[in-house]
């Protein structure tokens, strides 16, 4: 029998984590670099073969890699942009009491509303992630103006009128994977390994509502029987589970090689499901 992947109930890393790379010279990479591509093609909207080449050309530097692409024939989206209006655009949302040159949670939410979202809406998330946004509730003016050239958008009304295409990333199964892996990262706070749990269930509610039926049962359990951060193989894996695994556990595998809190969680509603059948049967 398998065995059973474990998680550091303390937060420490587990060993099971997503294999990453679908080309065979993938296998030579390191982790760091396989993330790197998945990264770069993610936010590009590029296959990971084209993805590979740029970032050796770039030396492995993500940034300069992904300004390379976009800045070259190969990364045109489809739509052009003047550099003057994406300049007049950042400074429309800039936060202006700030030192830093940034668009902070202010202008973020006048910019949702400029597009036609609401601030809770997942597709800010791919908004957030085609910017290659690092932090949550700021954008740099370096991820807001090289996001809007990589959209091919360069005012407000040009992304609104991308919305309905940018969704359609959050229904394909490989692209709301990508959505999905690049939250954990953007929403925890940098040099930070877990993602506090309030916020991991708020994120969790986000993105999985109406497209997994327990993720309140989830939230509740982490809240009442957890109370820790969450780690990213605990967040990988629960998408993992939340598409494989059944409403009433159909499809769960004892053995199988899921995170600490998956198995546990899994022990809580089946106990709960037998205690409530036998107050039912009373």
């Amino acid at each position: 029998p398998r065995r059973r992947a474990r998680e550091d109930p303390s937060g420490g890393a587990a060993t099971s984590r997503p294999k990453i790379g679908a080309f065979g010279h993938m296998n030579k990479l390191n982790r760091a670099q396989k993330e790197k591509v998945r990264r770069f093609a993610a936010v590009a909207d590029a296959d990971e073969e084209v993805a590979l080449k740029i970032l050796k050309d770039a030396r492995w530097d993500l940034e300069v890699g992904l300004e390379m692409f976009f800045t070259s024939p190969v990364g045109s989206l489809g739509g052009s942009t003047n550099p003057e209006q994406v300049e007049a655009t950042y400074a429309t949302y800039r936060a202006d009491d700030d030192d830093e040159e940034m668009v902070g949670a202010e202008g973020i939410e006048r910019f949702c509303e400029d597009i036609g979202i609401d601030a809770m809406d997942p597709v800010i998330l791919v908004v957030s992630l085609k910017m290659g946004a690092q932090t949550m509730g700021k954008y740099t003016k370096e991820e807001f103006t090289s996001g809007l050239r990589r959209m091919g958008a360069d005012t407000a009304a040009k992304i609104k009128s991308k919305i309905p295409e940018l969704r359609k990333e959050l229904e394909d199964e490989r692209g709301f994977k990508d959505v999905y892996e690049f939250s954990f990262g953007f929403a925890k706070e940098p040099n930070q390994k877990s993602l506090p749990l309030e916020i991991a269930c708020a994120m969790w509610k986000v993105l999985l509502t109406g497209k997994w039926a327990l993720v309140d049962e989830w939230c509740e359990f982490l809240e009442k029987d957890h109370g820790k951060p969450i780690t990213h193989d605990t967040w990988s894996q629960a998408l993992e589970f939340s598409r494989q695994i059944g409403p009433d556990l159909e499809g769960y595998d004892p053995a199988g090689a899921w995170p600490y809190l998956i198995d546990e969680f899994v022990e809580h509603k089946m106990a709960s499901a037998a205690e409530g059948g036998e107050n039912g049967g009373d």
